[in-house]
């Protein structure tokens, strides 16, 4: 029993030690910067060119590995957001001509839809025929529903585009906090002396 209290004493005093050291400096808190890191790095740094550039945050944070990896997910995202506006484009203005051509309106009656034709008439032909190549029946039904799907697409993409930028802003900045937290395993074994004699103690430190 007497070996278990010593143990346990011998414990106390190990996990102890530290923090009197710590309180014996005197520093006081408002001399650190809590938010600093080696080199005069801060996290704000970090996210500020997050921001200014994908990628840029990480290469600041000294992670060059991880900064091509947050560009290309920036840049994939905005590759596929131009891509499907493209498509938009292109089936919105064939699907246009589609509907004038089929009913182009009469200028005595509807001389407002001779107008809003005139343009789709005369500008997207091209539209209408890339367009028949990849569609079966390039009627405006048909058409309109591609059309419909790819805005959908993209406004999905723009979605994914700012999920991407905040996505390393926030990888940036998170890297940047922890850049001096201490991670690594701190177990010692020891011998203390108490009130019984020597003891051996472990520490750990959490």
């Amino acid at each position: 029993m007497r070996v278990l209290l010593a143990l346990a004493l011998a414990l106390g005093l190990a996990t102890a030690a530290p923090a009197q050291v710590a309180d014996s400096l005197g520093t006081p808190p408002e001399a650190a910067a809590p938010d600093s890191l080696g080199g005069g790095r801060t996290p704000r740094g970090a996210v500020t060119r997050a921001l200014i550039l994908p990628g840029l945050g990480q290469l600041y944070n000294r992670q060059p590995v991880k900064a091509p990896v947050a560009t290309a997910l920036v840049v994939g995202a905005v590759v596929y957001f131009v891509d499907r506006q493209r498509q938009f484009t292109l089936y919105r203005r064939a699907a246009a001509f589609a509907t004038c051509r089929d009913d182009p309106g009469d200028p005595e009656t509807s001389p407002e839809r001779v107008e809003l034709c005139a343009e789709p008439l005369a500008d997207y032909g091209d539209e209408f025929a890339t367009a028949s190549e990849r569609v079966a029946t390039p009627t405006f039904l048909t058409l309109s529903s591609v059309r419909n799907a790819a805005r959908g697409q993209r406004d999905i993409g723009g979605v994914v585009v700012l999920a991407a930028y905040a996505l390393q802003a926030l990888d940036a900045y998170v890297s940047a906090e922890l850049a001096d937290f201490d991670v690594s395993e701190d177990l010692s074994l020891g011998v203390a002396p108490t009130p019984a004699g020597p003891a051996l103690g472990l520490r750990v430190r959490l």
